[in-house]
């Protein structure tokens, strides 16, 4: 799914016209972003996280555009699946996937029931 599809989907979700599962079940299958603020060829892949309340969040985006307000947090991607970014999670982690129409948080819970039924 493209990120444009996404984003759509992310739209639609918003506007109570779409479920959120039908976003996350998307997202599993799209090309994502994941941003880093160092290099991933020089210094490995390091990822942008968030906290939210004390639960680790990998940042991950649509687009660059979507991924702006990071600034430095941002300055290199990597480009993967969704299934690859949550697969790659630890125990107890989430994703903020940022779209074109909002935040996504996907908690540690959703992340686990994810890989679950994939």
């Amino acid at each position: 799914m493209s990120a444009t599809s996404i984003d759509d989907l992310a739209a639609a979700v918003r506007a109570g016209d779409a479920e959120l599962e039908q976003l996350l079940i998307a997202v599993l299958e799209a090309e994502l972003l994941a941003p880093s603020p160092t290099d991933p060829a020089v210094d490995g892949f390091s990822g942008a996280w968030a906290d939210i309340e004390g639960v680790p969040h990998l940042v991950l985006g649509t687009t660059p555009q979507s991924l702006r307000a990071l600034g430095d947090r941002a300055s290199y991607a990597l480009t993967l699946t969704g299934r690859r970014a949550l697969g790659g999670l630890g125990e107890g982690a989430g994703a903020l996937l940022h779209t074109a129409h909002g935040v996504f948080a996907i908690g540690p819970e959703l992340v686990e029931g994810l890989r679950a039924g994939s």
